[in-house]
């Protein structure tokens, strides 16, 4: 069975159809940003320059590997909205303003750290407003607690993943658990080792989204999931069990990709909450502890947004605040609860 390709071969492969500076721009210089986010990036920018070389002018009769960095001065600002404009024929909002970003960012690295051009022209291109949110998906904790049952006892699985299930369990549970007792993103955990997590203090060293290198801390319940899964790991794999191995591995001991990841989570909401199927990923298990952590009672430290700030690492608090608005929202939807319980 031929084995997915990792997030570094994706982005190699990707960046090698498109011109030369932009291995400086996605690999040499990008270590600030997520590969996923350099993944995102560099298939933004392979639309953008077979756009460019098929319907510019100046770059008839180039291939997108002969652009050089100085060509990059040739567009101009009304080359480049006409391309956002029909980009936008046949995509949404959110995903205009992704593409816009990513030739905007290339357009900086090329301006303030190649110094090839003198000038960002996408800062002249139309804007892209994206509408803001009010909500946010995510899961109760009636339903992370279904989520639960089902990667504990193989609740709804199919006949084929239960023969699958014992495998797997300890890992899943821990995985999974984590990701909702700490608000951690998959890629975040993926990268972490098994000298990163400290049982005893009921910590683990994570690389974040951006590069920094934090200690984030987890529950008694999560240690204890990730105790049993770091034990069943010391006797029936412990060739892949060293310090400076991959703490979530499979049974070959490969570190699970992100895109990995992104497929155990649905296999266990299809199980436990098929009405949600579709909809609950790996990001939303880190919204779901959001808007959990935010919507406990005051007296426990809910309602603290600086303090979930804190804990989903976000740079601006304008990030958060999505979750205290979308609490506001579910706080407004059950504001009749008096008269819903009275009815039961």
């Amino acid at each position: 069975m031929r084995e997915k390709k990792s997030n570094t071969e994706i982005l190699y492969e990707l960046v090698d159809h498109l011109p030369e500076f932009c291995k400086g721009y996605l690999i040499v210089r990008a270590n600030d940003r997520g590969i996923a986010t350099r993944i995102g990036y560099a298939r933004n920018l392979k639309t953008f320059f077979e756009y460019v070389v098929t319907n510019v002018k100046q770059f008839q009769g180039k291939s997108v590997k002969d652009i050089q960095p100085a060509d990059m001065g040739k567009l101009s600002v009304e080359d480049l909205d006409l391309f956002i404009g029909i980009y936008s024929d046949s995509h949404e909002k959110p995903t205009i303003a992704r593409m816009k970003s990513s030739i905007s960012s290339m357009y900086n690295y090329l301006t303030n750290t190649l110094r090839a051009i003198s000038y960002n022209p996408v800062l002249g291109v139309q804007r892209v407003d994206v509408p803001k949110k009010d909500y946010v998906v995510y899961l109760n904790l009636e339903e992370q607690e279904k989520l639960l049952n089902a990667i504990i006892y193989g609740t709804g699985l199919t006949e084929r993943e239960k023969s699958l299930h014992k495998r797997y369990v300890k890992r899943d549970l821990a995985m999974v658990f984590l990701l909702l007792d700490t608000g951690l993103r998959a890629a975040e955990l993926q990268g972490a080792d098994n000298r990163d997590v400290d049982l005893s203090e009921c910590s683990i060293i994570v690389t974040r989204k951006g590069g920094s290198i934090n200690k984030v801390y987890f529950s008694d319940e999560a240690a204890s999931y990730l105790k049993d899964y770091m034990l069943e790991k010391e006797q029936t794999l412990k060739a892949f069990n060293g310090p400076a191995d991959p703490l979530i591995i499979s049974e070959k001991g490969n570190r699970l990709t992100v895109r990995q990841y992104e497929n155990i989570v649905p296999k266990y909401v299809n199980a436990a909450l098929p009405d949600r199927y579709g909809t609950i990923n790996c990001h939303k298990l880190r919204s779901s502890f959001a808007m959990e952590f935010y919507m406990r009672d005051p007296k426990d430290g809910g309602h603290d947004i600086l303090a979930l700030q804190n804990r989903m690492n976000h740079k601006r608090l304008e990030t958060t605040n999505i979750y205290a608005k979308a609490a506001n929202n579910v706080s407004k939807e059950t504001r009749n609860w008096r008269e819903k319980a009275s009815k039961k």
